[in-house]
């Protein structure tokens, strides 16, 4: 009854390592005939036929199983040399211990190397301590063929263990094809696409770079490291010329650099093309583990290099094609929808942070009359001029929105009523001195002037709406007072209501 427990429990150990893969196995096999013998120790010696050693891959002893760096020459005579020579098991005893040299010699499959059937050929070292008792003819013959018998199941974990790589890559495939196919529909695609690559390989880093052909300059957009974090590398601008950097030597097909060939098995640089044309550059790298990037791997990450680049073109096609719905194709100012947008967060942010916020909302003087005289083409002039001067005369922080027709609404973000008369008396003279030509009219030309209103926060309005209802009373005020003037409410509308006087001057502008 104890010995079929025995056996079982071998069978079991045996069954569980046939799924480990080869390491596994092996740490298996060195187990199970210390166990079944009494062996103080076992150690897998592999043998290199071209230099003559045998090198210690894996040791067994007082319960513990580890790597080792050791490498034997077999003395000619010597135990391990006649068991190498022979095949067959071979015993000796010493003052280092008494010893069996058990030799075996198997093929595995190697395809993730690339180096196709590898043989296996080496010997197995049991091992007693002096005080012990030797290994008899009989138990030598009964370890030898106890072991023999136990690598021969070998090919049934290199089995299981191609049938897990199979597996893995099937999901790998699923996975990440889903990852590119919804990048497109994501709305932070190239985080996407980098938080799925990153997640499946544990690479220690993912980066990516796009071609900015314009300019040409290689660009940098996202970094994702192996605990999650993406950030923004668009820091990182090299120009795409010969020799500049070894990012845009990649890119153009020029030579590799030492640096590249140093670190070739932990690095992988993977060029983008669509079409034939390279967008950007792929970059994972395992630089700070020093873990080298697997065959299957890199095969893998190749074989989706035509999904990647794809997904990176659509995703940036896609923005680009977002970022035309968002701004207006004449006056190239953004457009109502995400004026709304930036309005609440600009708002948001001046309640909060208890900053000014001014709104300039302009009218271009008697446009309707000018589309109806001159016809749409000199109308569409009128709006690209208009739109032209306004980008020119604004900070960075301030936001301008065609909202509508020939209305223009300007937010000033930390600024005054005062500061926002100045602004808008710029517009008013800059756009004053143009000249539309119009060769088909009397005059031959046509002179542009703007109506504008504005109206601040705090001191005007304590909400988004009354905000925009105070900037446009303003206007009003202005049209109604003879056009081509400014008013901030708080001057006008504010004063007169105060007196209760409908008057007001009739240039408009006080």
């Amino acid at each position: 009854m104890i010995k079929k427990q025995h056996k079982d429990h071998e069978r079991a150990g045996q069954g569980a390592a046939l799924y480990g893969g080869r390491d596994a196995f092996m740490t298996s096999s060195l187990e199970a005939v210390v166990e079944r013998f009494q062996l103080d120790g076992a150690s897998f010696y592999e043998y290199d036929e071209k230099t003559g050693l045998l090198r210690l891959r894996l040791r067994h002893a007082s319960g513990v199983s580890f790597e080792h760096e050791e490498n034997l020459r077999p003395g000619p005579g010597s135990a391990a040399a006649r068991a190498l020579a022979s095949m067959q098991p071979v015993s000796s005893k010493g003052p280092a211990g008494r010893f069996l040299y058990s030799p075996f010699r198997f093929d595995y499959c190697d395809p993730g190397g690339g180096r196709g059937v590898v043989p296996c050929f080496g010997l197995v070292r049991m091992e007693r301590s002096p005080r012990r008792r030797g290994f008899t003819a009989a138990e030598s013959a009964r370890a030898d063929a106890y072991l023999r018998s136990y690598l021969q199941d070998y090919y049934k974990s290199e089995f299981f263990a191609l049938h897990r790589k199979y597996d893995k890559n099937v999901s790998a495939i699923t996975e990440l094809s889903e990852v590119f196919a919804t990048a497109l529909r994501v709305s932070d695609s190239f985080r996407h696409i980098l938080a799925g690559i990153q997640s499946f390989f544990g690479f220690d880093r993912v980066r990516l770079y796009l071609i900015d052909e314009p300019n040409r300059k290689l660009k940098g957009e996202l970094s994702a490291d192996i605990r999650g974090q993406i950030k923004s590398i668009s820091y990182e601008e090299i120009p795409l010329e010969p020799g500049a950097h070894r990012f845009a030597d990649i890119v153009l097909g020029k030579s590799s650099g030492a640096f590249m060939e140093r670190y070739k098995d932990c690095v992988l640089y993977m060029p983008l093309a669509v079409q034939g044309v390279t967008i950007g550059l792929l970059i994972v790298d395992n630089l700070l583990s020093q873990q080298r990037i697997e065959p299957q791997e890199l095969a893998m990450l190749k074989s989706f290099a035509g999904q990647i680049a794809l997904a990176v073109d659509n995703s940036r096609l896609f923005d680009k094609v977002e970022e035309l719905s968002l701004y207006d194709e004449l006056t190239k100012l953004p457009l109502r929808r995400y004026f709304n947008q930036r309005f609440q967060e600009e708002f948001y942010r001046a309640e909060r942070f208890k900053q000014p916020l001014a709104l300039v909302w302009a009218d271009i003087d008697y446009f309707k009359e000018v589309n109806d005289t001159y016809g749409h083409q000199i109308g569409d002039k009128v709006l690209r001029e208009t739109g032209r001067v306004i980008l020119s005369n604004l900070r960075k922080i301030d936001f301008p929105c065609r909202y509508g027709g020939d209305e223009i609404i300007i937010l000033l973000p930390q600024a005054t009523g005062e500061e926002a008369r100045r602004l808008a008396q710029r517009l008013s003279q800059e756009l004053g001195e143009l000249r539309i030509p119009v060769p088909f009219s009397k005059a031959k030309e046509l002179r542009v002037t703007l109506s504008i209103g504005v109206s601040t926060f705090p001191q005007d309005a304590a909400s988004m709406e009354a905000l925009l209802q105070k900037a446009d009373d303003a206007l009003y005020w202005v049209k109604s007072h003879g056009r081509a003037g400014i008013a901030l409410y708080s001057d006008t509308v504010a004063q007169e209501a105060k007196a209760g006087a409908p008057g007001g001057n009739e240039n408009g502008d006080k």
